[in-house]
């Protein structure tokens, strides 16, 4: 099970170095002869590439980079994807995507009788993706390494049956812990890295064309991945009897005037005159810090996309260095 709940900012080298060595371990158990990841340029498949490459040096599985990109992918993107793919793959090549897609988009519109839309599309786009890795896969004895972390986990920005995957090295990082983790990466361990540099850079996207701005634009516009995974980790590490209070009313009412375990302005008030008291930071309100709309966006987006979570790739514990199942419960 994924620790989901921070008391402090991580050790980036204790970090790396236990999803290192389990994922090293993982692969020596299971004998698997090599790993294929999809690059896409961006940060999760950036720092996926750069821990492949430090468990090729640990053992013997190299790492298969394959860039797979559409029209909707950006010049920026493949360039990064391709600085990736030198620096940290034993093999790496580029294949386009967008004729594959047209002829499977146009196949699945006609099928279903219902015209397609930027997220259908990107769904079809991910499932290409993961038939192509798949294919190579099986045919080299490997598996396919996930690159989602617990942001996308828990907002459900994952194609079922496309960019899920079979071993998930960063999936017990919050987005903005993966950034940190990039950062480390290219300040102690890969200094010389254009392809690190290059991703921590990069405007995120979801290289699908859904949305400018990617993910984050869709439910959280104008805020960060530290404002999102601040108001998720609230959230998820609520208790199960507190949960469908605020959950049943879609937010709109219960958030106003709580901390989701602050029940009233009378506990509220006590806790910060408590704090002002004893020196302490007093926690605001979710609602107050970051507005009521952009919580009730990412948690309710969180709240329907649980069906989602049922099944996840194995991931490494980021405290322990252990191979655990990644399903959203916590430790």
């Amino acid at each position: 099970m994924v620790k989901t709940s921070r008391t402090e900012t991580l050790d980036y080298g204790k970090v790396l170095t236990n999803i290192v060595n389990g994922t090293a371990k993982y692969l020596t158990d299971n004998k698997i002869k090599v790993c294929v990841l999809g690059i896409s340029g961006g940060i999760d498949s950036t720092v996926t590439a750069a821990i492949c490459k430090l468990v090729f040096e640990k053992i013997d599985v190299p790492l298969i980079g394959v860039s797979l990109p559409c029209s909707t992918n950006k010049d920026d993107e493949k360039s990064a994807a391709s600085l990736v793919g030198v620096e940290f793959c034993n093999e790496f090549k580029e294949i386009n995507l967008q004729m594959p897609f047209e002829v499977m988009e146009k196949f699945c519109a006609e099928t279903s009788g219902v015209e397609s839309t930027p997220i259908s599309q990107g769904n079809v786009k991910a499932r290409l993706r993961m038939i192509t890795l798949y294919d190579i896969a099986s045919k080299r004895g490997g598996i396919v390494i996930d690159t989602d972390n617990l942001t996308e986990h828990f907002l459900g920005f994952f194609t079922l049956h496309g960019d899920q995957a079979d071993f998930n090295p960063i999936g017990g990082l919050w987005k903005h812990e993966v950034y940190g983790l990039a950062k480390y990466l290219k300040s102690e361990v890969f200094k010389d890295s254009m392809a690190l540099e290059a991703s921590i850079a990069l405007m995120p996207t979801d290289g699908n064309g859904v949305k400018d701005g990617g993910d984050l634009a869709q439910i959280a516009e104008g805020r960060t991945y530290d404002d999102v995974d601040d108001i998720l980790y609230h959230w998820v590490n609520l208790s199960d009897k507190i949960k469908p209070k605020y959950a049943s009313d879609g937010l709109t009412n219960s958030i106003k005037n709580t901390i989701f375990d602050v029940e009233d302005e009378d506990v509220k008030k006590r806790r910060m005159e408590y704090c002002e008291k004893s020196g302490k930071e007093f926690v605001p309100n979710i609602g107050d810090k970051y507005g009521v709309d952009t919580v009730r966006k990412v948690v309710m987006r969180s709240v329907r996309s649980e069906f989602k979570r049922k099944q996840q790739p194995f991931v490494v514990d980021v405290f322990s260095g252990i191979v655990v199942e990644k399903n959203g419960e916590i430790i």
